[in-house]
């Protein structure tokens, strides 16, 4: 009998291998997701040519980029962004509508992530009395991606870790293990009695003072990452426009910047140092990532960026200086989590709870230098605040902005006198502003006999005259539900909850922003594209790279780790991103090889211009 030929032997074998169902990868034992506040898309092309090669260029050449992203409600503020990331939910089922609401039932101001019935944790011996409140997501109204995680996975950890309180806790949901924050009254990071107690967590307090007093961290330099050449033509920021930037006393408004209090060193490129060292500390002392049956998930807010964004805009070299010292941060980081976690069990994403605007007067230079020409009607700034200074209880005549002409125009309308030396509470029509709404003075409304809906009409109306009003609508439209042809008309409507929200509802122009009663500095909280677009970013195990031009959002995120793991979470309408699951999505973008340095610069130099 002759013997079998090896060679049909063996390809007999490997037909039969391939025809048995092969095993699937395990899914990452560690869903990180990266929030760097105040983060516009453009950034990461923009800035490019001087990243290293594993901060933000390890999701543009490795991982899956959504260049399409956007927040998908119209108040962009960092309590809802940071809200809808963590629970994939619209504000007007998160309930977290802004970062500040008006109560009318108790006449005060609420905070979105305020929690009067917890106590603080981790402030200290000897820690001052302060006036705030520690946070919670109390307010937050439905589960998040964690809380349904925890569902499915009881064991599994979940964590939210920021510069800011908001942003930790309104992340990591109602029934995450911990939130930790830096508060720079205490110096230090702390929590609330809200959170389990986990004193370990704490104990990374120790390194704090020290890094607060290094001397390297006392001071803000230019980096050099980017040539001056560079630099002067990617950035525009004339020594004639310092004044319109909005340093605190001492920092200084052009480089070296000198940071003399702990506020001061948050509010540079170290800020997200602290924290990026704060997330080493308790993934090691909590061994993240470490279990093969469930999934931890950790939340990290990196705000710096929204306290020096404010100040200096998105044209300074501040930013341009700090995204790069960022993107250097960031590679330690994930080298860091490689050597600790491993790279094929972190799923890392990457995106923003809102962009930013310009800073008026730089987007006004801008355009004479393009045209020749001034135009003052294309960004400024608008301002009905609630009082001229800190003022609690303000008289008529002490109301801030356009408040007390709306007012006088309201009594010249309806045919009532105004004691313009009474108090607002007892005189006023508008009992407060808490942008972007007016909330009416019913009581006031009453006494006088008018009509609650004529007088929201006549405010709409009046205020859509205003410079820099793009469109208002009363909160009885928005409760109707807005035509489709309205713009922003869903953003408006997913922001929109009736128990939280104002009676008369302002959206500015592009280029324009509220004022708060200064008129320096720049801020976000509009639905047009240079607030609502967002980086969004995804690498690790069976992520399919590419560039994705698919219109989605950082809801996105929650439908799509649920997805990855077996469950259910945030909004159904919000896309599952399938190449986090190894699939192709829609609008596919074509990618060119990365270009060298010196060509890239010219091409983003051609672009910004």
């Amino acid at each position: 009998m002759k013997s079998a030929d090896p060679r049909r032997l063996t390809a007999a074998v490997l037909l039969l291998l391939l025809a048995l169902p092969l095993a699937a990868a395990p899914p990452p034992t560690l869903v990180v997701v990266i929030s760097v506040d105040q983060m516009r898309p453009d950034y990461l092309e923009r800035f490019r040519p001087w990243f290293g090669r594993d901060g933000f260029n390890r999701f543009l050449e490795h991982g899956a980029v959504f260049s399409q992203a956007r927040q998908r409600h119209a108040i962009t503020y960092t309590g809802p962004g940071h809200a809808a990331i963590g629970t994939g939910l619209d504000p007007r089922h998160s309930g977290i509508i802004a970062n500040n609401w008006y109560d009318l039932v108790s006449q005060r101001e609420v905070y979105c992530a305020e929690d009067r019935r917890t106590a603080w944790v981790g402030e200290g011996p000897g820690a001052p009395r302060i006036p705030i409140l520690p946070a919670s997501p109390v307010l937050e109204d439905d589960a998040s991606l964690g809380d349904r995680l925890k569902e499915k996975f009881p064991g599994a950890r979940v964590v939210g870790l920021a510069l800011k309180d908001r942003a930790a806790v309104l992340m990591a949901g109602r029934k995450a293990d911990a939130a930790l924050w830096f508060e720079e009254r205490f110096g230090r990071f702390v929590t609330s009695s809200y959170y389990p107690l986990h004193p370990e967590l704490l104990r990374f307090n120790a390194q704090v003072s020290s890094f607060l007093d290094a001397p390297e961290h006392r001071r803000w330099e230019l980096s050099g990452k980017i040539p001056a050449a560079d630099l002067a033509r990617i950035t525009f920021d004339p020594p004639d426009l310092y004044d319109a930037k909005n340093p605190p006393a001492g920092y200084g408004a052009t480089f070296p910047h000198t940071l003399s209090t702990p506020r001061a060193i948050l509010s540079s490129p170290w800020g997200d140092v602290l924290l990026l060292d704060l997330a080493r500390s308790v993934i090691e002392e909590w061994k993240l990532g470490g279990n093969v049956d469930r999934p931890d998930l950790l939340f990290l807010g990196l705000s710096s960026t929204d306290y020096y964004g404010h100040m200096f805009g998105p044209d300074s070299e501040e930013i341009a200086d700090g995204m790069v010292r960022l993107d250097a941060t960031l590679a330690s980081f994930f080298a860091w989590l490689d050597a600790h976690v491993g790279r094929d069990r972190a799923l890392v994403f990457l995106t923003a709870d809102h962009g930013v605007q310009p800073l008026p007067e730089v987007a006004r230079a801008k355009h004479k230098k393009e045209t020749g020409q001034d135009d003052y009607l294309i960004a400024g700034r608008v301002d009905f605040s609630n009082s001229r200074g800190d003022i609690p209880e303000p008289t008529m005549k002490q109301l801030g902005g356009d408040r007390f002409t709306l007012e006088w125009h309201l009594a010249k309308k309806f045919g009532y006198d105004l004691n313009v030396d009474g108090a607002n509470a007892s005189e006023g029509a508008i009992a407060y502003f808490q942008e972007p709404s007016f909330y009416l003075n019913r009581l006031v409304l009453a006494r006088r006999g008018l009509s609650v809906e004529k007088v929201k009409d006549a405010v709409r109306d009046w205020v859509r005259g205003r410079p820099g009003v793009l469109e208002v609508f009363t909160n009885t439209e928005i409760g109707n539900g807005l035509p489709a042809t309205v713009p922003h008309g869903l953003a408006i409507e997913r922001s929109f909850r009736a128990d939280r929200s104002g009676d008369v509802f302002v959206v500015l122009k592009p280029g324009w922003m509220w004022s708060y009663g200064r008129e320096a500095g720049t801020t976000h909280g509009q639905p047009c594209d240079d607030d609502a677009r967002v980086p969004l970013a995804v690498v690790g195990p069976g992520v399919r790279a590419g560039s994705w031009g698919a219109k989605v959002s950082p809801l996105s995120i929650a439908r799509t780790v649920a997805a990855l793991y077996g469950f259910e979470a945030g909004e159904t309408d919000a896309e599952v991103l399938d190449p986090v699951l190894g699939k192709a999505m829609g609008t596919k973008e074509l990618e060119a090889p990365a270009a060298a340095p010196a060509k890239a610069a010219a091409a983003v130099t051609a672009t910004h211009r």
